[in-house]
Parts: structure tokens; C-alpha cells; sequence
């Protein structure tokens, strides 16, 4: 005997796979996005190098094409990557991309296996993960504090001692630096949201039906 399969049946299940796949490849697309650019080092509003998400982790950072362009030397105060110590650690962003990478497998089990209980975790994950990335936003990226300080430490030791001009020149160096968010990260936020809108419309169906 053939299976029929009526059209309130099929829009049921429609409607189970769609925001099962939408979750899948938002998460995959975020752990994807790790790869990007996600913070610009500025100086004088001219990119000196960027940082993807991975790069943010540990402190490490890619010079930028136009700073090899122009030959910038290692020992440059204006070249962030002059010394080989980090530039911070963003433990919030690593316990992010722990939570994306585990929202992939779980969504991986939600769609091949249907698996219930992978699908509840595969939304849960990413909500916090979001959580997680927001807060290191509002507390900033470790880059900027770090060159910073590395700056001031090479002008409090540099030849100059307490030469007046010297000082007031790199205050003014200091001041140009700046360390901007690139739109790689918001649409990191974006991807990151898909799975918390799926969450909070499948509490709310939820709560209908009650």
C-alpha cells in the first residue's frame, strides 16, 4: 500500500524542516565568519592591520596590504604587530566559537536525525554565544589597550627621557590610534540571531498552545 501523504501533513513537516535547515546554515555561516576580518586597527583613519575572529582570540593580527605597501619596518610604533606579544585575549569570543562549533554538530543532529533534544540545544547555543559577543562589544576589543600601552611604554623608554616634545608627540600618536569593529562582525551578530528569533517564535508558538 502506498503512503498518502495529505497536504495539512505535508505543511507540517514543511514547516519542521524549514527552520531546522534556516538554523543549519545561519550556524554554519557564523563559524565561517570566525574566518573574517572582524576588528580594524587604525592609524591617522588608515588601516595598519586587521583581526578575524580567531585572530581576536589569542592577540594576533595580518598587517594590512597598504602598510607592506609602503614597506613598514617591524620596530614602526605605528606597525601593532612590531612586537610578537599578543595584543590581548578575548576568552569571551573562544567560549563563542566553542558554542558555535557545538551549535553546528547539534544542528547537523536536528536535521539528519531529527533528533528533539540536538534541535532545543542547537537554539540555545547561539543565543549565547550572541550573548557572549555583545558583551565583548560593549566592553571593547583588547587590541586598542594593548597597543596603547605598548606605545607608552616605548616612549617612557626611549631616548628621549623626558623631552616635552617627545612625550606630547606620542600622546598625539597615541590619539590617532584607533580600533573599529568591521561590518564582518555585525553580520556575526546577524547569523547569530537567526537561531534566537527561531528560538523565542518557537516559545511563543509554545505559549499559544498553552
Amino acid at each position: 500500500m502506498k503512503t498518502v501523504i495529505y497536504p495539512k501533513e505535508i505543511k507540517l513537516i514543511s514547516k519542521q524542516i524549514m527552520p531546522n535547515k534556516i538554523k543549519l546554515a545561519s550556524t554554519v555561516a557564523a563559524l565561517f565568519l570566525f574566518a573574517l576580518p572582524w576588528v580594524d586597527i587604525q592609524c591617522s583613519s588608515k588601516s595598519v592591520a586587521t583581526q578575524s575572529g580567531l585572530q581576536v582570540i589569542n592577540g594576533s593580527g595580518s598587517v594590512s596590504e597598504e602598510m607592506k605597501a609602503l614597506g613598514a619596518e617591524d620596530s614602526s610604533p605605528t606597525n601593532p604587530l612590531a612586537s610578537d606579544k599578543s595584543m590581548g585575549y578575548a576568552p569571551l569570543v573562544g567560549v563563542a566559537l566553542i558554542l558555535v562549533v557545538a551549535a553546528v554538530i547539534f544542528s547537523c543532529l536536528s536535521v539528519f536525525k531529527s533528533d528533539a533534544r540536538a534541535d532545543k540545544i542547537s537554539l540555545i547555543l547561539p543565543v549565547i554565544a550572541l550573548g557572549l559577543l555583545l558583551i565583548q562589544l560593549v566592553i571593547g576589543f583588547p587590541a586598542k589597550n594593548s597597543i596603547l600601552e605598548a606605545m607608552s611604554k616605548e616612549t617612557s623608554e626611549s631616548q628621549y627621557g623626558d623631552d616635552e616634545f617627545a612625550n606630547s608627540m606620542a600622546s598625539a600618536m597615541m590619539m590617532n590610534i584607533n580600533v573599529k569593529t568591521t561590518p564582518v562582525f555585525y553580520l556575526e551578530l546577524f547569523a547569530l540571531g537567526i537561531p534566537s528569533l527561531l528560538l523565542v517564535n518557537g516559545l511563543i508558538d509554545k505559549r499559544k498552545k498553552g
